[in-house]
């Protein structure tokens, strides 16, 4: 039992230095912010412990947040934005894909309750634990310029984050397209059959769609980029000058 503790202690260790790196924002340069690491072998299954779980997800956010985001938006644009909401929660979960994708899904929510409609009243169920302020700056700060027919204004298509990254996420767990296919028309039904504010929307359609292209092709190489896929058509030619590399956790866990 001591032992087991002290491999723990030591691979916990070693992953907090990693993240040390990971965290350093410091520099002139945002590169940083589009390169894939190299982490340890199998640090990625530490990302499956609660409390980093938590973690992870409140630095990402707060990541978001940050005026370092702002200022990938302002230079690269915001589909290379999301790019680097993915990269960086690749960095944080030290490659592991799944959890990357959940980790994006969950920070791109532009929700901060969501609202069933039942017989004679609504309820309500809180999305995130930020505070109002903190929540209305991510929100903000959400890249919303993903398509070149997106609507004028500052919403423009973010809210089509949370369908594109939670579809991938399913389709890479899943390993088919299928489950994602079922899951995001389900949802999709329901949002506007029981969803307070809830829509049917044929652009959310295809979010989904090229999500779930996204999350096939993390099968074979995580480190594709979601700016590849968020365009007009479903499959499109891969972003260049990015480093391909194998990893531990490059499969659907």
């Amino acid at each position: 039992m001591g032992r087991l503790a002290a491999i723990v202690t030591i691979v916990i260790s070693v992953h907090q230095s990693a993240g040390a790196l990971f965290h350093n924002e410091g520099g002139d340069s945002l590169s940083q912010y589009f390169t894939f690491d190299d982490p340890p072998p199998l640090s990625c299954l530490l990302t499956y412990f609660p409390p980093l779980l938590i973690q992870h997800g409140i630095d990402l956010k707060a990541f978001i947040r940050s005026r370092t985001f702002m200022e990938i938006r302002e230079m690269y644009g915001d589909r290379r934005a999301v790019d680097a909401v993915y990269i960086r929660a690749m960095q944080m979960t030290a490659n592991n894909t799944a959890m990357a994708l959940l980790l994006s899904t969950l920070a791109c929510f532009d929700h901060n309750q969501v609202g069933l409609r039942v017989p004679v009243f609504s309820l309500f169920f809180p999305l995130t634990n930020e505070s109002e302020s903190e929540f209305n700056r991510r929100v903000h700060n959400l890249p919303a310029k993903l398509y070149d027919d997106t609507p004028p204004g500052v919403s423009g298509d973010r809210d089509k984050l949370q369908h594109f990254l939670g579809s991938a996420f399913i389709t890479h767990v899943f390993e088919s397209r299928d489950a994602a296919m079922r899951i995001g028309e389900f949802v999709e039904k329901g949002e506007d059959a029981f969803i307070v504010d809830g829509a049917l929307d044929d652009r959310d359609r295809r979010a989904n769609q090229q999500g779930q292209e996204f999350g096939l092709a993390l099968l074979d190489d995580n480190h594709h980029l979601p700016s590849e896929f968020l365009k007009f058509g479903v499959a499109a030619a891969p972003v260049t000058g990015i480093s391909h590399m194998t990893t531990c956790c490059a499969g659907a866990w």
